[in-house]
């Protein structure tokens, strides 16, 4: 086994969340006492090991207490039980712009980092182009940093972290500020560095990225590491509860009641319900099989109706409206009673909360006779996914012969 470059044993770290703060000098010596507040452990007896050449993922959600582990690691953060030993030089990006003096300029904060890690000027003034070219920052290279966008901050400093010739690079969720060909130039350059046989820590919440760097995961819930071990292990059990809370959360609105008042002519829509492979289901994937069933009443024999579903974004904007055939329809006579379905081989959106619209309408004046609004929220995941968007379309990609001599990938 690789001797382990950083050991992780029994951290923890709390913060005081402040409710009453004494402001000024004569508060405290009149009140006689301090600002009361109360301990939150953010982290709480974490114990890990990274071999050398490794690369370790964390994730979680929100305020789980990733980035406070990470900052204790690399020395921003001091724990306040346990111990943290780190072997070899350490670079760290956590937060844009961090480390950098405002009023120097991004040439003069190169020659501060690198000084902070004790490697000699000579050396720095050698790789001061490699960097300004990567950073894509010739233009503005002497300027000073406060001057900058926020990402011509993580440029720089993504740039400064990889060039300095780190043993261990520490990487935060500041690499989503990047555009997409920057991010994709950083991971190339991450795949490099694991090449090498350095040694990763990468917290992210783009778990198919943590799925393509790392070799192991800790998965942090609440300042606890809940599961430590192999990457697709780890991040296929924190998906599975994340789907659990999705679910019962959205169990709330999915049990909620369908309004069945009658509408035009005595129609009424006695239930919507969502179905999805092995039943009823609030979470899925992209790709997977839906079906949208609507019971139905009216008075009489339904004659001429037209049923369709529009599926709307989380934000109330429609993205498809399927209706059904009014060749079918328009002269069928439906029973008083019944279900109609409609399924789709495989859910074509994206990333996202969605909801559907539920509607029944008479073909020949276009009046409804039933609509139910905005009802079955559900969640849909799209991790495996390269697209961006709302939608998937089936698709295909066609290349002209590659010829002898060109690049393969």
């Amino acid at each position: 086994m690789p001797e382990a470059v950083v050991e992780i044993n029994d951290v923890s770290k709390r913060f005081r969340i402040y409710h009453e703060r004494n402001t000024t000098l004569k508060q405290s010596l009149v009140a006689r006492r301090r600002g009361r507040f109360e301990e939150f452990w953010a982290v709480r007896d974490v114990s890990v090991e990274i071999p050398e050449g490794e690369s370790l993922g964390i994730i979680g959600e929100n305020g789980s207490g990733k980035s406070t582990l990470l900052k204790c690691v690399a020395g921003i953060l001091v724990q306040d039980k346990g111990t943290i030993s780190v072997r070899g030089r350490l670079a760290s990006l956590l937060e844009v712009g961090a480390g950098f003096h405002p009023d120097f300029t991004g040439r003069e904060n190169v020659y501060l980092n690198g000084a902070i890690l004790g490697l000699p000027r000579k050396y720095i003034k050698s790789i001061m182009d490699t960097i300004v070219e990567f950073a894509e920052l010739e233009q503005f290279i002497d300027n000073p940093v406060k001057t900058y966008s926020s990402g011509m901050y993580t440029r720089l400093g993504f740039a400064i972290a990889v060039n300095l010739d780190p043993d261990i690079l520490v990487v935060d969720e500041v690499l989503a500020v990047g555009d997409e060909a920057f991010q994709r130039r950083c991971m190339e350059r991450i795949n490099i560095m694991r090449s090498e046989g350095r040694t990763l820590v990468f917290v992210s919440h783009a778990l198919g990225s943590v799925r393509a760097v790392c070799d192991r995961c800790i998965w942090m819930d609440h300042g606890v590491a809940r599961k430590i071990g192999g990457v697709d292990a780890v991040v296929d059990a924190y998906l599975a509860e994340v789907n659990r809370r999705e679910e019962a959360e959205l169990d709330v609105g999915e049990a909620s009641e369908v309004d069945t008042s009658p509408g035009r002519m005595g129609v009424r829509i006695t239930a919507v319900d969502l179905l999805g492979a092995d039943g009823p289901a609030v979470v899925l994937n992209t790709g997977e099989p839906l079906t949208v069933s609507i019971e139905y009443e009216a008075p009489v024999p339904l004659r001429g109706a037209r049923f369709s579903v529009t599926f709307l974004r989380g934000d109330g904007a429609p993205i498809l409206t399927v209706p059904t055939d009014d060749l079918e329809t328009a002269d069928a006579a439906l029973p008083r009673q019944g279900v109609v379905r409609l399924s789709l081989p495989g859910v074509p959106f994206l990333e996202g909360f969605y909801r559907v619209t539920v509607d029944i309408t008479e073909i020949a004046s276009g009046q409804h006779y039933k609509r139910l609004e905005r009802v079955r929220p559900f969640r849909v995941h799209s991790a495996e996914h390269r697209e961006t968007g709302m939608a998937v379309l089936g698709h295909s990609w066609e290349l002209p012969q590659v010829g002898t001599g060109a690049i393969r990938r």
